[in-house]
């Protein structure tokens, strides 16, 4: 019972960080529930689920300022992406792929704090829009194997230099066309089961209460400092999964 309510915190908190800052649930959510030793394909069955959930709503919100070209590259390029993500959880034992998504953490954490701290320094500008399918393609294989799809796409878009209205929306785009493909590849690979099934419907009446608070905190939470302690926790988290 303890595990059960720990798998609902995780959840509404993850969901709660994607909806404040656009993205980011998975690569709260993936930890915790690894920490409490719970399933692994279950728990990326239900993240991913539950992404798809809220990227819905978030979609129609921001639908005017969607770029619905790049979100095309972007979500061709995740259609080769996914199955080889499906590809990277069935092959490596689940130790790898915990000790990657520690190290993935790590690694994206660490930048993006060090980043955030040093502003003056440029940033590398990518604007070829060739670079859309390759964002999507690692997008994809992410998704379907850790649920981070968004972060390759947040992180691609502050090198395309997007708005922050303009990126916002892309990421909800993307997040629901994505989120649909790695949805169904996880029932396809058999991630999905009764207790995963039964989770899903126990987590949504929360849902119902998290978003609108999360929306509410957009309007009043200073988003580029409480991004920051998100980067550190990322870390801290990534490093919890290699002791473990």
């Amino acid at each position: 019972m303890l595990t059960i309510i720990g798998v609902f915190l995780i959840v509404w908190i993850g969901t709660l960080v994607r909806t404040v800052f656009g993205f980011g649930e998975a690569l709260i959510s993936m930890p915790l529930l690894a920490l409490i030793s719970f399933d692994l394909k279950t728990s990326t069955a239900l993240i991913g689920a539950v992404g798809l959930l809220v990227a819905l709503p978030a979609t129609i919100r921001e639908w005017r300022h969607i770029d619905f070209r790049a979100v095309r590259r972007l979500v061709t390029g995740s259609l080769i992406g996914v199955p080889l993500g499906i590809v990277l959880v069935k092959t490596v034992p689940s130790i790898l792929v915990l000790r990657g998504l520690g190290t993935f953490l790590i690694i994206y954490g660490t930048y993006s704090l060090w980043y955030s701290f040093s502003g003056r320094i440029s940033q590398p500008h990518l604007s070829n829009n060739g670079f859309d399918y390759l964002a999507g393609i690692i997008s994809g294989a992410l998704g379907s194997a850790y649920n981070s799809h968004g972060v390759p796409v947040a992180v691609y878009g502050t090198l395309k230099r997007w708005s922050a209205k303009q990126l916002r929306a892309i990421l909800q785009a993307h997040f629901l066309c994505v989120g649909i493909l790695v949805v169904i590849s996880h029932i396809s690979a058999g991630f999905w089961s009764i207790n995963a099934i039964e989770l899903l419907v126990l987590v949504i009446p929360g849902l119902f209460i998290v978003v609108p608070f999360g929306n509410w905190l957009v309007r009043r939470v200073d988003a580029a400092r409480a991004i920051k302690i998100i980067y550190g926790a990322l870390i801290i988290f990534g490093v919890l999964l290699w002791i473990r």
